[in-house]
């Protein structure tokens, strides 16, 4: 008798546990709902970020003719379609499709890309030696120029185009512009100048080198993508390099001549500067944000977690404080460690959001410490020049 009361007195116990246990949980999580009710109002600097994205938008709308961001987009098709009919085309089915929207043909037909000659030896310390080296050995120069002189051409054609607009369209799904195709171009087009260097006015050798590298500054001042600056990075990097080479084949009293005004003086601040960049990062950060979301064939468990997770996701106050952290305004936290009360109130309120901002995002300081390499280079460049140019000359000039 006694036995079967403590047995249902323990039962008893047991279930008030049990149900306590369970209830501790849910009431934190209907507290953490009534506390992630409301979102933050959109901060200054986010409200700023999203006007500027709009005229960005705007000004895309008024350079489609005349803009090489557009033509870039078409650039790897073939020798018989136009780069700038193509771009258009597809800049219009990107701005018809959502962030996660998947394109129903995706497929993109490209020219196959020339194999070219130094590619390892311009990354070499000692790259004008082992390149001088590779170029004596190298029979088949003019013939890859012949065969994609159209693409020498095309590449021209981008260089008289004065205006680089991009816009903030974007899809996940979609391939992103085909650079290495326009980097390959670059080059040929710079050997194209290597082979004609010697026989060339030196004022037509420095506007030839000189055209490439504002194309690129153009390019990095002007655009909104991390891609296309870092992208303009490599194209500014080799036209230094191959620039260099160039110069080497002409004599010593034409050097000066044939110094490219951009290499003259340091880069400017607008095509150092990663302001446009921090907005287009902002902008497709938070679009990213606001669409993510499982699909229809995701597991059960994943998408009870998302239901419980979503709610605690506040999309503005996220916005909010990754514009501060762009704008150096506030730190980039590391995740916490561990579970303290401390860390609890820190991250009482949009914990989703903030654990997506301490895990989720990139910092564009290695990025921006590229571009002062770069400007290093550049001024390292024009100082040495004309000290090597006279022993170099000697062993290059009319080797091509």
């Amino acid at each position: 008798m006694l036995t079967g009361f403590l047995m249902r007195r323990f039962l008893r116990v047991m279930k008030w546990i049990l149900i306590s246990l369970l209830c501790i949980p849910v009431s934190l999580y209907f507290i953490l709902l009534l506390i992630n009710f409301r979102d933050s109002p959109p901060s200054e600097l986010a409200q700023n970020y999203l006007a500027d994205i709009a005229e960005n938008d705007n000004a895309l709308s008024n350079h489609l003719n005349d803009n090489a961001y557009v033509f870039v987009l078409g650039f790897d098709v073939s020798n018989t379609a136009s780069p700038m009919d193509v771009g258009l085309e597809r800049l219009k089915k990107l701005q018809h499709l959502g962030v996660m929207d998947k394109p129903q043909d995706n497929q993109q037909i490209r020219f196959e890309k020339p194999q070219l000659p130094l590619e390892q030896c311009i990354k070499e310390d000692d790259f004008l030696s082992s390149c001088n080296v590779m170029l004596k050995q190298e029979n088949n120069l003019n013939a890859l120029l012949d065969e994609y002189n159209w693409l020498i051409v095309r590449y021209q054609q981008l260089l008289n185009i004065g205006t680089w607009q991009d816009g903030s369209q974007f899809n996940v799904f979609t391939d992103s512009m085909p650079f290495t195709h326009l980097l390959a171009a670059q080059k040929l087009y710079l050997f194209n100048v290597l082979t004609d260097a010697s026989t060339m006015d030196p004022l037509q050798v420095a506007e030839a080198i000189n055209q490439d590298m504002l194309f690129w500054q153009r390019l990095s001042a002007s655009t909104h993508m991390l891609i296309g600056k870092m992208m303009s990075n490599a194209g500014m990097e080799a036209n230094m390099k191959l620039g260099e080479l160039v110069m080497s084949q002409l004599p010593h009293s034409q050097l000066i001549e044939a110094l490219p005004p951009s290499w003259k003086h340091a880069l400017s601040p607008e095509v150092l500067s990663f302001d446009n960049v921090k907005r287009g990062e902002w902008y497709y950060f938070t679009q990213i944000t606001r669409a993510t979301q499982v699909t229809s064939d995701t597991d059960i468990n994943t998408k009870l977690i998302e239901w419980l997770l979503l709610p605690l996701m506040q999309h503005q106050d996220t916005a909010n404080r990754y514009a501060a952290i762009l704008n150096d305004t506030a730190p980039l936290n590391e995740c916490p460690s561990n579970l303290s009360i401390e860390t609890f109130s820190q991250y009482i309120y949009n914990p989703v959001g903030k654990f997506i901002l301490c895990s989720g995002i990139i910092s564009l300081t290695p990025y921006q410490e590229r571009f002062n390499r770069l400007e290093h280079q550049r001024a390292e460049l024009v100082t040495r020049l004309p000290q090597d140019s006279t022993n170099i000359n000697s062993t290059l000039t009319g080797q091509l």
